[in-house]
């Protein structure tokens, strides 16, 4: 049996575990036996070796000693007294502070023994400390938790760490003779690696640091060698395939560029040039352009898409939001009428019979373009000759939303987006299967956005600020976060200053836009500040992607601290798309962290895309920045990708050759790797999109 197929296995099955356990469990997602044993440990307890107070004290972290408990006394605290318990080891003297821990003093008598594990400091002119474990010395006998390695979870309220380290070793003992090695023997011994099984135990229960960080290096290693077997795997898939169209007239494509009221730059041509090469070719384009924030990505997809409608064929503009898809549509029409070339606009506001004449237009062919939200997935939707498909902020999609789009169309041409600059680790990974198109260069006669970070009793200088710009004629964007995933919250902070910020600047008009208004008001509300009738535009999120009002001079970005930085390098792309010197405030409440104060300075010293995402995915990680969440690739829990690279370019090594000499790993050496890792991939996701 291999390890994920204890995803079968729910816990109630566990008859160790009480009905109070099992519900304890299931609110750290933790439901079948393969949750509790991939539950590692977040971090150790070295509780190997035995020093003393005063190392413990000149160290600054957690120790182990033998000490002797000299005295009991109490402290008061909070109106309370609380136990106070004297100990003394070779060195010196210490006090143990029981708060609320009223047991201590018959737990800990006078005269005997204790293990103790324990952070010691200096304060109130004695040696302290309030945070500690213990347990009793007996000469002939072994301590249950002292002298090892110990793992420490996360919880939730009324779990226990001890009950928890109990659940996990009895499902150990339950399974883990049972459990087959994944990786093949001619590997493990290539690289000097742990058995699965030494390994699952070394990481939850290690003998020594030796063995934990061998069990380190061997579940990196399989995380990082099932994602590349995955993505080569997907890659020979897709390469195998053939397109049932071709492509032949370019005329319009040419006539669309010299239209442009700007040449392209050569970054553009070049990424220009290897899409149309894979769109000419006979298997099926996967392709990535990436590129900072205001480089022309979506010129670049635009002149495919006019291909693809040039040779009587369709395609499908996918993005994140209503308020990008109707500025696209909005941009890109006058340019397609001008070619003759019928668009068509769909988001989820279409309905009746707006929506079934679209649907129409789509089915019949009478429609070249589509650009829209989700909505182009929607059951009932078929179209016509769909070719190409671009997916923009392509991260923002899950991986069934990319294949359900996909399967409207017969093998089409994919194109997917990101503003998010890729660190080369993630290349190599999560989108290992794609071809790279990279637009490293900005269009000429762009100004660098002047950045600037400011706390709240600050504030009125950001006020003046906005109000020089709209005097000379400019604009400017106020935005506010999404606070504990809540929409909500989240509009009530942004109506709540827009009444605000209209009185202060009563001058001028100040609009809003939030995710409760319908698309109607979404689209009123961003064609009045394109037009220049709305001054100043009080807005969450929604606007952080594509928005290109080049005019707008000012980027206020409240609640800095809650945004990632490579979302707040996207706001901040939102301003500085025209001559005009703009500016990028990023308001902080005052009380910052020295993680927050770092991230800040991230900012203030960088306008490169690439360094804010590598400095963005050492503090957050990959899922939220590059939407691994949703690529349908399983997260990653041992590995990184920062300071693994050199095993994840091992391990992509290794799965290239292993499948140049078996590409369905149907051999008897390979068979586990089919068996145990490929075979539990996402449902369809070796050929998808």
């Amino acid at each position: 049996m291999y390890l994920n197929e204890l995803k079968n296995h729910p816990i109630e099955g566990l008859n160790f575990l009480t009905k109070r356990q099992i519900s304890l469990l299931k609110k750290i997602d933790i439901n079948t036996a393969y949750d509790i044993i991939n539950n590692f440990p977040y971090r150790y307890d070295d509780r190997s070796s035995i020093e003393s107070i005063q190392a413990g004290l000149l160290k600054g972290a957690p120790t182990v000693i033998l000490a002797t408990v000299v005295g009991h006394e109490y402290i008061f605290f909070n109106r309370r007294r609380h136990p106070k318990i004297i100990i003394q080891d070779q060195t010196m003297r210490a006090s143990l502070l029981g708060f609320n821990r009223e047991y201590l003093k018959q737990s800990m008598k006078i005269g005997q023994k204790y293990w103790i594990y324990a952070q010691f400091v200096y304060k109130y002119n004695e040696i302290q400390s309030s945070t500690f474990d213990f347990e009793i010395y007996r000469k002939d006998t072994n301590p249950k938790n002292f002298g090892f390695i110990l793992p420490v979870y996360k919880l939730t309220e009324e779990l226990y760490l001890k009950e928890l380290r109990s659940i996990i070793k009895k499902t150990l003992l339950k399974y883990l003779d049972s459990i087959t090695d994944e990786i093949p023997d001619y590997i493990l011994r290539a690289h000097n690696l742990q058995a699965k099984r030494e390994s699952l135990l070394n990481i939850h229960f290690p003998s020594d640091a030796v063995s934990l960080k061998k069990a380190k290096l061997r579940l990196a290693y399989e995380e990082f060698l099932a994602i590349e077997l995955a993505v080569i795997m997907k890659r020979k898939n897709t390469e195998g395939v053939s397109k049932p169209f071709s492509y032949t007239g370019s005329s319009k494509t040419g006539l669309f560029l010299k239209k442009l009221p700007y040449r392209l730059t050569g970054a553009q041509e070049r990424a220009l040039g290897e899409i149309i090469k894979d769109m000419d070719s006979p298997s099926p384009m996967h392709r990535l352009l990436q590129g900072d924030v205001g480089c022309g990505k979506t010129t670049v997809a635009l002149a495919g898409l006019i291909y693809a409608a040039e040779n009587g064929l369709q395609g499908a503009l996918m993005v994140p939001t209503e308020v990008l898809a109707i500025q696209h549509y909005n941009t890109i029409k006058p340019y397609l009428d001008a070619l003759a070339i019928r668009s068509v606009l769909l988001t989820g506001g279409a309905q009746g019979v707006e929506k079934r004449s679209i649907y129409n237009d789509i089915n019949s062919g009478k429609v070249s373009i589509i650009i829209g939200t989700q909505a182009l997935i929607q059951e009932g939707l078929e179209y016509s000759k769909l070719s190409l498909i671009v997916f923009d902020e392509q991260h923002r999609f899950g991986v069934l939303q990319r294949i359900s789009l996909s399967k409207k169309g017969n093998n089409p041409d994919i194109l997917v987006m990101t503003a998010t600059p890729i660190p080369r680790t993630l290349v190599l990974t999560v989108y290992g299967d794609l071809d790279i198109s990279l637009i490293d260069e900005m269009p000429a006669g762009r100004k660098k956005v002047l950045t600037k970070w400011i706390t709240k009793k600050n504030y009125t200088e950001l006020l003046n600020l906005v109000e020089m710009e709209l005097d000379k004629g400019r604009q400017a964007y106020f935005i506010y976060p999404l606070i504990e995933e809540s929409e909500n919250i989240d509009t009530e902070n942004a109506i709540r200053m827009h009444g605000i910020l209209s009185e202060h600047f009563s001058d001028y008009t100040v609009g809003l836009l939030h995710g409760r208004m319908s698309a109607v008001e979404k689209y009123d509300v961003m064609e009045k500040f394109r037009l220049g009738s709305v001054k100043v535009l009080v807005s969450t999120t929604v606007i952080e992607v594509g928005i290109d009002v080049k005019n707008a001079t000012v980027m206020a970005i409240e609640g800095s601290e809650r945004f990632g930085l490579s979302q707040l390098h996207q706001l901040r792309g939102r301003v500085g798309r025209d001559k005009y010197e703009s500016f990028c405030i990023l308001v902080t409440s005052g009380n910052e962290s020295d993680e927050t104060k770092a991230r800040m300075n991230v900012m203030l010293n960088n306008s490169d895309g690439f360094r804010i995402a590598e400095e963005d995915l050492k503090l957050r990680g990959p899922g939220e920045i590059l939407g691994i969440r949703q690529s349908g690739m399983p997260e990653l829990k041992i590995a990184d990708y920062i300071r693994n690279e050199k095993l994840l370019i091992l391990a992509r090594e290794d799965a290239k050759n292993i499948l140049k000499s078996d590409p369905f790993l149907g051999s008897d050496s390979n068979h586990r790797l089919k068996e145990g890792i490929i075979n539990f991939l996402p449902t369809d996701y070796l050929s998808s999109g």
